[in-house]
């Protein structure tokens, strides 16, 4: 709520604290948002009528008008509460309308933590779940975007386990928001994150993909010193509902850019032969990359596309396992493919099942061998890069 509206009701609670016996009045610091607020000055109210009714004789006209005082305070505040509400519904109204203007997965996430500020927050986190590690993504603090980076690198450089230790574990496990205060006494917070933001209460609520807690989004109201309220975390989990729903239309469209890129590639090769430029592609190599005899490809990733596709696996399974085989993790690989981890998992499977492997070792050695068979002398060794 504003400091000013604060400030009003303070000033009435420190009137009736002279007035009557403060021991059973709240304290000022219960003063916290519009809900608190309307609760301070009822216990005021039922005080003051309490007293007048216990008075003999005529009714202290100081009560009287501290009376009269919290009951015009207290209509203010709700009629300031339901504008309050309206404008931040508004707010998610146009937040909703930004995320679903972005068409690709990438362009999404890169404005969807400043979009979060835009519901009424100070600073904001979005972050993706992986391998059950809670990891940053993107901080935004528009007042001081070094200090967004310093606690994106804090949390990058220390991610946290899901164990059930932490308070956003709750989140992965039965789906639903979080509203989390006295943050820096707290135990099962992040810490590293929690020291460098020097949060007092945020709100948090999981971003669902495909049936599947993807990442988080965190928000709080740092600058404007106040804790979040209820109201900020139904505002968070709108937006976070609304996150997962766009991500999954972006990932679809996403698997659509590269099926159109294919069908252009291909279409484009096929004009090609029909005028007589059958080029290199046609031949195993990649449009434009000239082959010159005995050159290797150089480095890893050199060697690795080298490896004569297996004809039992997709093209987007081969994808998957030269992923693999360079050491990428399942986050790192839909990161790279623009897929979802789950999808990653499924490719997997079908991958071990067809290479009739027990692990993804097993897996990468039986591809990297078969290849070798293939190609009747194996790809190029993996020259170091110059």
């Amino acid at each position: 709520m504003p400091r000013r509206q604060a400030g009003k009701v303070i000033d009435l609670l420190l009137a009736g604290r002279r007035l009557l016996d403060q021991t059973r009045l709240p304290h000022p610091e219960h003063v916290i948002d519009f809900g608190s607020a309307r609760s301070v000055l009822r216990a005021l109210w039922s005080e003051v009528m309490a007293a007048l009714g216990a008075s003999e004789g005529s009714p202290s006209r100081d009560l009287v008008t501290l009376l009269q005082a919290i009951k015009e305070l207290d209509e203010q505040l709700l009629l300031d509460h339901l504008a309050h509400q309206d404008q931040a519904l508004q707010r998610v109204r146009a937040a909703l309308a930004h995320l679903g203007e972005a068409r690709t997965s990438a362009a999404l996430l890169d404005t969807a933590a400043a979009t979060a500020c835009g519901l009424g927050f100070d600073r904001s986190i979005v972050s993706r779940v992986a391998d059950s590690l809670w990891i940053p993504e993107r901080v935004h603090v528009a007042k001081d975007p070094a200090w967004a980076g310093e606690i994106l690198e804090l949390g990058r450089t220390h991610p946290q386990t899901l164990d059930g230790r932490l308070v956003e574990s709750e989140m992965v496990r039965r789906r639903t928001s979080l509203l989390v205060d006295q943050v820096q006494e707290r135990p099962g917070v992040n810490k590293p994150i929690a020291d460098a933001s020097m949060s007092r209460s945020y709100c948090a609520a999981p971003i669902v993909v495909h049936g599947v807690v993807a990442g988080f989004v965190h928000a709080d109201c740092y600058y404007q010193q106040r804790n979040v309220d209820p109201l900020d975390r139904q505002l968070v989990t709108l937006y976070a509902q609304a996150l997962g729903q766009a991500l999954t239309r972006t990932m679809v469209l996403d698997e659509m850019d590269l099926v159109r890129a294919d069908v252009e590639r291909l279409s484009q090769r096929i004009s090609d032969a029909r005028e007589g430029n059958l080029g290199d592609g046609w031949w195993g190599h990649g449009d434009g990359e000239g082959v010159t005899a005995g050159t290797p490809p150089r480095g890893v990733e050199g060697y690795l596309r080298s490896v004569p596709d297996d004809p039992s696996l997709t093209r987007r399974e081969v994808e998957v396992l030269r992923l693999m085989a360079g050491g990428d993790t399942n986050a790192r690989i839909a990161t790279r493919l623009v897929i979802s981890e789950g999808t990653v998992k499924s490719h997997v499977k079908h991958i071990l099942r067809k290479l009739g492997a027990a692990n993804r070792a097993e897996a990468v050695s039986h591809w990297l061998r078969s290849g070798y068979d293939r190609a009747g002398h194996g790809p190029s060794r993996p020259t170091a890069p110059r």
